[in-house]
């Protein structure tokens, strides 16, 4: 079975979590991330227009009357939705990990 975690390097070390087994394999993934960048994805919104579209076409796809193209339409919003949403709280984490490591110092 393959698990799987996060973790933050410190003054170049790589700390593991407490329970990772001492024969575990480890790939590494290093991100270099402009704070302002994450601080831009950490507050990414939907526009109110894209709300409502997106609502929109929800309620057509429960209703089943959505098109070809609205579905379509709809898998695309809720993909990028996705997207967004998972790089925001991936930015909030490291945001709020560099601002706990700036207290430290």
């Amino acid at each position: 079975m393959l698990n799987s975690f996060e973790t933050i390097a410190e003054n170049g070390l790589i700390r593991l979590p407490s329970g990772v087994p001492a024969g575990a394999h480890c790939i590494v993934t290093i991100l270099d991330d402009d704070p302002a960048v994450l601080r831009q994805q950490a507050e990414f919104e939907f526009s109110a227009s894209q709300q409502r579209r997106m609502s929109h076409l929800l309620e057509k796809n429960r209703e089943g009357t959505i098109t070809a193209k609205e579905s379509q339409e709809l898998d695309a919003l809720s993909e990028e939705f996705d997207s967004a949403t998972l790089a925001k709280g991936r930015a909030m984490a490291l945001l709020a990990h560099q601002n706990g490591n700036s207290h430290r110092d």
